[in-house]
């Protein structure tokens, strides 16, 4: 199966989470200049320089690591590092997202004084990809993309738009534009037996040769998609929501759950953008067999930090991506009690991981949870309910089971079959 993204987006991140959970292999290409992708992902500028395979091998660089001339060193104050050539500062060295592990990102040179005028990024791999040379008002008029060997292999002259391939054998390609480039790549890469799994509908033009049967464009919401239909033989919604009708030609790929998969573990979570989370103390105090792990993108009001004294309480304000995903898979039940909006759909990922919906009739953030027999008009409603599945835990996938009947999540099955159509084609 082959993927085809603009670029590294929440929708690609779920769509191959999905593909993971049935066991679909794939491939990604995103149609940006980006360098630092995953082993299984390609893009305009990774086509030409990560051809050898074992230019995705090894890990991020230390920091320490960096090649610098005779006698210059790398200094660092905790999360500010730069390299010292016994005098000045000549480059400030930027460190990846995960801080404690002290690798590099880009490394920013310096001109005259501390003014940037080049910056290079190194991947995850180890080794330095690109290279931007930086006019006086700060932008890249050059973006040279280099090889594991360090070998200058693709020019993007930014200004004019133009791209120039340096194979180590052979005559030097010139590319007009980025769209020229696109198409001869992709010309390239297009799989002749594989489904094509579409994130970009402008490049619908370049896949027209495909056969429709093996074309699905991948779409975040159910507007203006009547002249895609015409293209592909199917759309699939990637939409953070439930469909409150269904459409034909539409598959809704939101809410797939596994069920068999999971045992109960009496871990509750709730997301807010609010301190008012209706019931939460009472809950807290009347459960205490159940951890409360309570979550913010900021500070948390007194409301809610009053419960960190609770020992069943655990509370994550200005929490992050990666241990918001964490305790989607740990926990087994989503409290959807929250005041006001709802935070990155939690409640819909909730159930996509597995989790049963607790909650009431007045803060749930979609109708259709109100079908729901965990969906009360009280508080006390809540407990008795939850009651019901401390006392029986074995409950546990029946109720999901349930829950994925109501709310009529897609099955595993469903969409297997699908995407296994897909890949079949014609055939």
């Amino acid at each position: 199966m082959f993927i085809i993204a603009p670029e590294q987006t929440k929708e690609l991140d779920r769509l191959q989470r999905l593909l993971d959970k049935l066991g679909q292999t794939y491939r990604v290409f995103v149609t940006n200049l980006e360098t630092d992708l995953a082993e299984q992902t390609d893009s305009l500028a990774t086509f030409f320089t990560q051809k050898d395979p074992t230019s995705k091998v090894g890990k991020p660089l230390f920091f320490n690591d960096l090649a610098v001339p005779e006698l210059w060193e790398c200094w660092t104050l905790g999360i500010t590092t730069y390299l010292f050539d016994g005098e000045e500062r000549r480059a400030n060295v930027v460190l990846r997202e995960d801080i404690l592990s002290r690798t590099v990102e880009r490394v920013e040179w310096f001109g005259q004084g501390e003014e940037v005028v080049s910056i290079d990024v190194y991947n995850r791999y180890g080794w330095r990809s690109k290279r931007s040379l930086l006019t006086e008002a700060g932008q890249p008029y050059l973006d040279i993309y280099l090889n594991r060997q360090q070998e200058e292999v693709l020019l993007h002259f930014v200004s004019q738009g133009i791209f120039l391939h340096q194979p180590s054998k052979g005559l030097d390609h010139l590319y007009a534009n980025k769209e020229e480039l696109q198409r001869v790549v992709l010309k390239q890469l297009l799989p002749e037996n594989e489904a094509i799994l579409l994130l970009d509908k402008t490049l619908l033009d370049v896949v027209k040769e495909i056969p429709k049967e093996r074309l699905a464009y991948c779409a975040r919401e159910t507007h203006d998609l009547d002249e895609i239909k015409e293209h592909v033989d199917q759309i699939l919604l990637l939409e953070d929501g439930l469909l409150s009708e269904r459409k034909d030609g539409i598959t809704v790929l939101s809410g797939l759950v596994d069920v068999e998969q999971e045992s109960f573990q009496p871990e509750a979570l709730v997301m807010t953008a609010s301190q008012e989370v209706e019931g939460l103390s009472s809950l807290v105090h009347q459960f205490p067999q159940v951890t409360f792990h309570v979550a913010a993108l900021t500070a948390m009001g007194p409301k809610l930090t009053d419960l960190a004294s609770c020992f069943n309480v655990r509370l994550y304000p200005g929490i992050s991506l990666g241990k918001y995903e964490e305790l989607l898979s740990s926990c087994s039940i989503y409290l959807d009690c929250n005041q006001g909006g709802e935070v990155w759909s939690s409640s819909l990922q909730a159930l996509e991981n597995e989790q049963v919906l607790f909650g009431l009739k007045s803060t749930v953030h979609d109708e259709a949870y109100k079908e729901l027999s965990t969906i009360t008009d009280t508080v006390e409603e809540m407990k008795q309910q939850l009651e019901i599945l401390l006392q029986h835990p074995e409950a546990f996938k029946e109720m999901l089971r349930e829950q994925a009947r109501i709310l009529e999540l897609p099955k595993k099955e469903v969409l297997g079959e699908l995407f296994n159509r897909l890949e079949g084609g014609l055939g």
